[in-house]
């Protein structure tokens, strides 16, 4: 996987995985705008954000998902967040990010986030 490039999984029929790759900047945030986007017109609910190899994320990368959590919400949904490194989870503070955001320490709390809501 390049450094830019987004894979996704489908959970079920209201929850898609992204894996974020390890860069999501101003060269390839629209792609995740457009994946998110894409993903929620085909009706998933929940979008669980992998970034286990996520090694940085700009401005940009930030606003491309901030930009598509109302519709996920709006929906009875949600975009969370997982497996973010200590780096990543410090820009998230250092933006006061951190209640608004749902973020979840792996894959697995994130899924039951799906489920449960909680």
């Amino acid at each position: 996987m390049s450094a830019n490039e987004l894979s996704f999984k489908i959970i079920n029929d209201d929850t898609l995985l992204i894996n974020s790759g390890r860069v999501i900047d101003n060269n390839n945030a629209h792609e995740m705008v457009d994946t998110i986007s894409t993903a929620q017109k085909k009706g998933y609910k929940n979008i669980i954000l992998d970034m286990s190899q996520m090694e940085f994320i700009s401005s940009a990368g930030v606003g491309s998902i901030l930009g598509t959590i109302e519709s996920s919400r709006e929906a009875g949904g949600d975009i969370i967040i997982c497996n973010a490194s200590d780096n990543i989870l410090h820009i998230f503070r250092v933006l006061d990010l951190t209640d608004y955001l749902t973020i979840k320490n792996n894959t697995a709390e994130a899924l039951d986030h799906c489920k449960t809501g909680t």
